[in-house]
């Protein structure tokens, strides 16, 4: 750190393209993942466990879906979120890919490809950190092949859908509550997204075999 605030690891300067108040969050983001999240990591390292203490503080930050406008999100630049995202990782790669899944993969995927309804329904209490997201689409056969090769399917059955197959690497899933689900639609052959509670039965949550009903 230099003597006017600015990181020397910064290279390419890009701290200077921020306005003081995209800059003033930053630092308060850099001071955070310091002060109270790097004197826990090592104890949750050995215990295998994620620091469940820390969200509070990421809640009050306000940097779950950051750049995404309404239902509760920052609406901020991708420049800002991009360097939020380094400074989570700086102290702690882990902490940057939890909120990378549960701000990008997880809530992304429903403010893009969501309905209204789904929108309205999920992303104000995962932009508070009151419902953690994850995400599925790498498989244990085809890896992420979400264009063409993925083996997880949809099935529509009335109102709902049931989701039979298999996923890997699910990000968040174990301490989660709503997992992005991407399978193939049995009727067009079309890759769709699908949210699963985690609390289902076959959810991702309790297997890496998913038979389970979503909406």
């Amino acid at each position: 750190m230099s003597n006017n605030g600015f990181d020397r690891s910064d290279f390419y300067s890009y701290e200077h393209l921020l306005t003081d108040d995209e800059r003033g969050l930053l630092h308060a983001v850099r001071k955070f993942m310091t002060v109270d999240v790097a004197p826990v990591l090592l104890e949750h390292w050995s215990r295998a466990t994620f620091p469940v203490e820390i969200v509070p503080g990421m809640r009050e930050l306000g940097i779950a879906g950051l750049p995404y406008h309404g239902y509760g999100c920052g609406g901020r630049r991708y420049l800002l979120e991009g360097m939020t995202a380094m400074e989570l990782a700086r102290t702690d790669c882990s902490i940057a890919t939890f909120n990378g899944v549960h701000g990008g993969l997880s809530m992304g995927s429903i403010y893009l490809c969501g309905s209204d309804e789904q929108r309205e329904r999920f992303l104000p209490a995962m932009a508070r950190y009151e419902k953690i997201g994850s995400f599925g689409l790498t498989e244990p056969e085809v890896g992420s092949g979400a264009s063409n090769g993925l083996q997880t399917t949809a099935r529509r059955d009335g109102d709902t859908w049931i989701l039979n197959g298999q996923k890997k690497w699910i990000g968040n899933s174990t301490f989660g509550d709503l997992t992005v689900i991407w399978a193939k639609d049995v009727a067009d052959s079309q890759v769709k997204g699908f949210v699963v509670q985690n609390s289902s039965p076959g959810s991702p949550s309790r297997s890496r075999c998913i038979r389970s009903r979503c909406e």
